[in-house]
């Protein structure tokens, strides 16, 4: 695990100055402590900080073949590198090293510009051609590894996280307004937008090719579903157990301590029943308790750790939001508001006490369908197809005229959101189910003058991913979406961001690219079966997890953004969104951010996710990062944010 910097100019633009890659690496000390490494050659430089954790001691990079006309640096995992290795040992290649960076220069030589389709693991690769004078950009297939770029002028700067391309001289810092509006509608900047209109996140599955002063992106790998009905679901079952075991085996591939993140959840704890399955001792196991009972599941993780004998470790909290902010949002050099954020930093700080590396159990929610508003749309599907005179009686008794679905509490405001979301198509009440600020909200809450610059809503977005998979099911245009945006832009990154700050590797099994091929191949049906979320992964591990796991409802890994609204965050808030000093007043109107506020300290709506993303945007100004000069995060406390 590592964090990789890198510049390649023209001839013409003269020698690459070596201090700028320099404070670029620097910026990124934390994901890479142990280790930095550089290669300059006239017009190209590429620069690294290491995590070490395959070859401890002799996988330094940059890296080269046996001509030092290929080099690469790279951040991530490859599990299959001994196979790979043993293949280009036969054809030939000699080894320097055992780390699985050096794979990556050979299968290169090997394969051409295509070797990444061999690759299972998660990566960002940056190689470099010195024959053909050319770079290749590499991220992972689906997504769970960064990779940020900037392209101006025939200059192409890149790194895996923004702060180190803002030390670039040249790089400005404007805000994208596009970009904004898709942070409110989705509390995260889908690719390959980022808040700056310069710099742009390569996109997963995504190869970047720069030669003679120009770049071409194209991608080398999709989601497809492609349901197989050939298989009983109990050779399903079957096929699902033997994958999950060979994924998690590859995944505790190390040589320093490794761990597991255990929730309590399905996921997490079909990770942990394999790990204990393969490993000869007690896996270490970490997970956070809540004071609040809504939100602890520390239970369930107990549960786990007890039925397979784990090395269990846990701390209860009582998050002090007023404290962790300011860090997590300078973390992420760009807004983002997912509120699990939030005890993930704290679960990877407390794992990083004892382990370097740990396995998650990301991804099985967009896998196999674990979310509720896939199900929800099941519903809404069906009633759709009652016949439509009945349906528009039934509206007109629920649905006043111009009715706008907002945040209200009750069965009633449920009955009426389902109602009009029926109305719309799948991809516009899919769409408004997943969006924070409705795209009317944004009209009220944006200056006219910021609201003029936008010419589409964020609707598009799902829109667009809708249509590219019109062929098939409406569940599989939502698990489209999940797995290409909600996946890759805020669960990985959540996931990265929070593990990384605190240097710690977090690796997903459950994403493992012959996994995710498989289950795109199961059928609908026994992913979501008598409206059971996740049905074939909870019959693939029954008989090894506890029943009580496999039946509890899907809580998610959240806070009380609500409660803490209305209580011991409600004045500090008031103050951050209110105050004349106000960064964000360039941006939103005041009187509605005061009627957002006015709504949810009444109760009359629930507004906790609105006013966390407007309290993570106003924090974001006041770090100074979207200010030119300001290349790098301010390290802020909330006394210097209230002044």
């Amino acid at each position: 695990m590592c964090g990789i910097v890198g510049i390649v100019q023209p001839e013409n633009k003269g020698l690459i100055d070596s201090e700028t890659l320099r404070l670029m690496n620097a910026t990124l000390t934390q994901r890479g402590p142990d280790d930095e490494g550089y290669w300059i050659d006239r017009t190209v430089g590429l620069g690294m900080r290491r995590l070490s954790i395959i070859d401890v001691e002799g996988g330094h990079q940059p890296i080269s073949n046996e001509t030092q006309d290929v080099w690469t640096v790279f951040n991530g995992e490859i599990y299959n590198f001994l196979e790979l290795r043993q293949m280009l040992i036969q054809k030939g290649h000699r080894f320097q090293t055992r780390t699985d960076t050096e794979v990556i220069v050979h299968l290169y030589e090997e394969e051409g510009e295509d070797f990444v389709q061999k690759l299972r693991g998660m990566f960002a690769i940056a190689l470099w051609d010195g024959r053909s004078r050319k770079l290749l950009l590499y991220r992972d297939r689906i997504g769970i590894k960064p990779l940020h770029y900037w392209f101006q002028n025939g200059v192409l700067v890149f790194a895996s996280e923004i702060k180190a391309i803002l030390e670039y001289p040249d790089v400005e810092r404007e805000l994208s307004l596009p970009a904004l509006s898709d942070f409110l509608s989705f509390l995260y900047i889908p690719s390959p937008k980022t808040i700056y209109q310069e710099i742009k996140k390569l996109p997963a599955g995504h190869r970047l090719c720069y030669q003679n002063g120009q770049i071409e992106i194209t991608p080398y790998w999709d989601f497809s579903y492609q349901a197989n009905g050939s298989l009983s679901e109990q050779e399903w079952i079957e096929k699902l157990r033997v994958a999950l075991k060979e994924s998690v085996k590859l995944h505790m591939i190390s040589d320093v301590p490794l761990g597991a993140f255990l929730s309590g959840g399905v996921d997490s704890s079909t990770v942990v029943a394999y790990m204990s399955l393969l490993s000869g001792s007690p896996v270490k196991t970490f997970s956070m308790g809540f004071r609040n009972q809504q939100f602890d599941e520390s239970s369930y993780a107990l549960q786990v750790a007890r039925a397979f004998g784990t090395d269990h470790h846990e701390e209860m909290v009582e998050v002090d939001a007023l404290e962790i902010l300011p860090k997590i949002v300078s973390s992420f050099d760009e807004p983002f508001a997912d509120s699990s954020s939030i005890p993930t930093y704290l679960v990877s700080q407390f794992a990083r006490k004892q382990v370097k590396v740990v396995l998650s159990g990301d991804g099985g929610d967009e896998l196999f369908g674990g979310y509720l508003w896939t199900q929800r749309e099941l519903w809404i599907e069906k009633y759709r197809r009652f016949p439509s005179m009945g349906r528009k009686g039934i509206d007109k008794l629920f649905l006043e005229e111009n009715y706008r679905p907002l945040r209200e509490a009750g069965f009633l405001r449920g009955v009426q959101r389902f109602l009009y979301d029926a109305r719309l198509t799948p991809s516009e009440s899919f769409a408004r189910r997943a969006m924070c600020f409705q795209p009317w909200m944004k009209k009220e809450l944006l200056q006219p003058d910021v609201a003029k610059g936008l010419e589409e809503d964020s609707t598009q977005l799902v829109r667009s991913l809708f249509e590219k998979m019109r062929a098939k099911s409406i569940m599989d245009q939502c698990f489209y979406f999940d797995s290409k945006v909600y996946l890759a832009d805020d669960i990985l990154a959540k996931v990265d961001r929070m593990s990384m700050v605190h240097s710690l590797e977090a690796r997903v099994p459950l994403l493992d690219d012959k996994l995710v091929e498989l289950a795109c191949s199961i059928p609908f049906s026994l992913k979501m079966k008598h409206h059971k979320t996740k049905y074939i992964l909870r019959k693939a591990m029954k008989g090894i997890l506890p029943s009580r796991i496999l039946r509890q409802r899907k809580q998610g890994f959240s806070i009380p953004l609500d409660t803490w609204f209305r209580g011991k965050l409600s004045s500090v808030v008031r103050k951050l969104l209110l105050d004349t000093t106000c960064q964000s007043r360039r941006f939103f109107r005041p009187e509605y951010v005061r009627w957002l506020l006015e709504e949810h300290s009444s109760g009359r709506q629930r507004f906790g996710s609105q006013l966390y993303a407007l309290l993570v945007f106003e924090i974001w100004c006041r770090l100074g990062t979207e200010t030119k000069g300001h290349a790098a995060h301010k390290t802020l406390s909330w006394g210097d944010l209230v002044r």
